[in-house]
């Protein structure tokens, strides 16, 4: 009897398997009630369930711009593009994240392509609006800091001084910055990061000197006073860079980014308490940041606080679940918190501990030299190894990063295609590993054009512009075409695509294989390969200004175009 009637209860069991549709309006919901995190889960149940469905997209990329990801609404928006070109109101989207992004020629770009495309659109005077804020503030600002285009340069070379100083790049970057101070000495911005570059390579003494040189004209400047605590606490210990430590401690400032240096500096410092008082004022302007919530979590970690350390990773890990480095630290901490007697402190930076890297990157490793089968099997079954492969394209390793772009693109289906496409809109890797990834793509027949960003610049590439069969462009080479088809675009009559790729392939064609220029800079030869074209067609345009167009100095686009008149006037 007890076995009927339980028989009969299971019988009655629905599975509980919804629609997109039923988490997709759900999600609304919470959207109207600003849960952005609840939103944010549901979509990506009902994208999940429906992975074509491009307005679930639309609102996810929405959820992530209400959420200040920026970055993370553009590649979902960078997504729909690739699958549904016509879908022209992505790029008011894209603007509205370089607005937030502070990135404001790119914002500028992506509205002026959304009013192209759709003029009387259902955003199209939202987008005018924000074309003429964007105007009128660089007016001011040009007319503020009297720029001239000699002066604009200058902020060009700061601006890639501190691209160097975050990669790591600290010899080049002092070189590149000290340019910068001797053309103009009055710039703060640029002897904070130059102190902070000197530090770095080790040259204690040299970044205290330029520091204080600031805070003899400027004593309240935050980033300052903060480079100079931690350069003296370095050199000469903590009681001598108390002084410093109290003043910035007692700032009173409401600027995320003042708050941001004020907060990091006292991370740098292991003042924990101090570190966490403002990481969480500062977490009110941000609170969906991931590497603040990492940082608000380490300082509760250090303080023992362990309940609190796991709630703000556990924040993270519903923001980007694919993320491997909250998950390792939730373990860690409930492994401290369960075993009160054991604690140790650990680093800020968003990444494993280093013998937690050790141990991935033998595992990653391992994994590499697999059989094909297995690894096949394991690609298809196995959700942690897309995971540590996407945490591997995180290390500063090129060799590891192109043999995990090598290894997917073997699989050859939509999941690695995506993986593909997503590390193409990844802005700070290098253009020969991108390089590297639009070959691969070609290789599996995926459909161009590519999506990509070369040297700051968001194009479309397509792998295959010739179609002489007889002859193979290297990549490196079509990508110099490409920027130049790009960057010509609607400055010259049409035809004038078809003119430069036959300049270039005789050039090429000329040189290959063994004696072909090594590229350094895409820009500079497409630059030249502009210039040519001017020169073929009788157009008059002054070089100073392709230079400057192209973001170059004169002397390489002057190098550059004489070996192309050499080549091919010599045929």
């Amino acid at each position: 009897m007890a076995k009927e009637l339980f028989a009969r209860k299971q019988r009655k069991v629905i599975p509980f398997d919804q629609s997109g549709q039923f988490y997709y309006r759900k999600a609304k919901k919470h959207m109207n009630n600003n849960n952005y995190l609840g939103a944010l889960n549901l979509y990506r149940k009902a994208i999940e369930k429906e992975p074509h469905n491009i307005d679930y997209l639309l609102d996810l990329a929405e959820v992530f711009t209400e959420m200040g990801c920026f970055d993370q609404s553009s590649r979902v928006l960078f997504t729909v593009l690739q699958k549904e070109k016509a879908r022209i109101d992505c790029y008011f989207g894209l603007g509205c994240n370089f607005l937030g992004m502070q990135d404001y020629d790119r914002a500028i770009e992506c509205f002026e392509k959304y009013l192209d495309g759709d003029p009387h659109g259902i955003y199209s005077e939202e987008a005018r609006d924000l074309l003429d804020l964007l105007e009128e503030y660089e007016y001011y600002d040009d007319d503020y800091e009297g720029f001239a285009l000699a002066t604009e340069s200058i902020y060009t070379l700061a601006a890639e001084g501190k691209d160097l100083l975050d990669q790591g790049e600290y010899k080049k970057a002092i070189n590149k910055l000290e340019k910068v101070i001797k053309l103009e000495p009055t710039l703060t911005f640029v002897k904070n990061n130059l102190s902070l570059a000197y530090f770095c390579a080790g040259k204690i003494n040299e970044a205290i000197e330029i520091s204080l040189e600031v805070l003899d004209t400027d004593p309240q400047n935050i980033h300052a006073n903060c480079n100079i605590c931690l350069f003296v606490n370095e050199r000469d210990g903590s009681e001598s860079s108390q002084k410093y430590l109290d003043k910035i401690v007692n700032f009173r400032t409401e600027d995320p980014e003042e708050l941001h240096k004020i907060a990091v500096t006292l991370c740098e410092l292991k003042e924990h308490s101090k570190a966490n008082r403002i990481l969480k004022k500062l977490l009110q302007y941000k609170p969906y940041d991931v590497r603040i919530l990492h940082y608000v979590a380490v300082s509760h970690f250090n303080l023992k606080e362990y309940r609190e350390a796991i709630k703000h990773w556990r924040k993270i890990s519903k923001i980007d679940p694919d993320n491997t480095i909250s998950d390792y630290y939730i373990r860690l901490a409930q492994e401290y918190l369960d075993n009160k007697d054991i604690s140790r402190e650990i680093f800020y930076h968003f990444q494993v501990p280093y013998d937690e890297i050790l141990r991935r990157i033998k595992e990653l490793n391992s994994i590499l030299k697999l059989d094909e089968r297995e690894l096949l099997i394991r690609w298809k079954n196995d959700d942690n190894l897309i995971t540590l492969l996407r945490w591997g394209l995180g290390l500063n390793d090129d060799l590891i990063k192109k043999a995990i772009l090598n290894v997917v693109a073997s699989f050859n289906d939509e999941k690695a295609e995506e993986f593909l496409r997503e590390f193409l809109l990844m802005l700070n890797e290098s253009d020969e590993l991108k390089t590297e990834a639009l070959g691969l793509l070609k290789q599996m027949a995926a459909e161009e054009p590519y999506l990509t960003y070369v040297d700051d610049d968001l194009m479309e590439v397509k792998v295959d512009l010739l179609d002489d069969d007889s002859f193979q462009m290297p990549l490196e080479m079509e990508m110099v075409l490409n920027i130049a088809a790009f960057k010509m675009e609607g400055r010259y009559e049409n035809g004038y695509k078809e003119i430069i790729e036959q300049i270039w392939t005789k050039f090429v064609k000329s040189l290959y294989p063994n004696k072909l220029p090594r590229i350094k800079k895409y820009e500079a030869w497409a630059a030249a390969l502009e210039l040519y074209y001017c020169m073929d067609q009788d157009i008059y345009i002054k070089k100073k200004d392709i230079a400057d167009y192209y973001n170059i100095t004169y002397s390489a686009l002057y190098n550059n175009l004489n070996k192309l008149k050499r080549v091919l006037e010599n045929q």
